[in-house]
């Protein structure tokens, strides 16, 4: 592959997140600081080319790990508020949800929308992180995330295109 279209990707693929980190800021969300989220989903759609007709399964399996993390949390919570320890009550929700949300979505949701592992650890991990707070705000940063990942990935291909370079 030519390096000059890897060279003027990379600009795109820097402009795009720059555009979009200064849309971000002016959106009453950027004030909860969780605008490094997008960039988490961003990775898990982009590592397998952010392909359109995939955005369904990455939508629906992020806001699967939002809602499962909410889940988490209130179990953890109710398990500290019975009085276990926290790191009891971390270890037993952690261990069994996990395998009952990798076994649901992994197994059973597998060929479904809902069936994207890696996105809905994302929208989990992002839930953690944001305490369960703002789960309206955390999912549309989510997909804040996924809109960036499809802009970077289409800009690539019409500049792949104009550069005369074909895959």
């Amino acid at each position: 592959m030519d390096k000059s279209y890897l060279w003027k990707w990379t600009v795109w693929i820097g402009i795009a997140s720059g555009l979009f980190a200064f849309i971000y800021s002016y959106l009453p969300v950027a004030n909860l600081n969780i605008m490094f989220m997008a960039f988490i989903a961003l990775p898990i759609f982009f590592g397998v080319g952010a392909p359109l007709n995939l955005f369904p399964n990455f939508f629906f399996s992020g806001l699967s790990g939002v809602l499962w993390g909410l889940f988490y949390l209130f179990l953890i919570n109710k398990m500290v508020v019975a009085g276990f320890a926290a790191p009891v009550a971390l270890l037993v929700v952690v261990a069994v949800c996990t395998f009952l949300c990798v076994g649901l979505h992994m197994i059973v949701l597998g060929s479904t929308w809902f069936g994207t592992v890696p996105m809905i650890f994302g929208g989990l991990a992002s839930t953690f992180a944001d305490g369960g707070q703002h789960p309206i705000a955390v999912f549309g940063t989510l997909v804040g995330g996924m809109i960036l990942g499809i802009a970077i990935s289409e800009g690539g291909k019409l500049i792949q295109k104009a550069s005369g370079n074909s895959n």
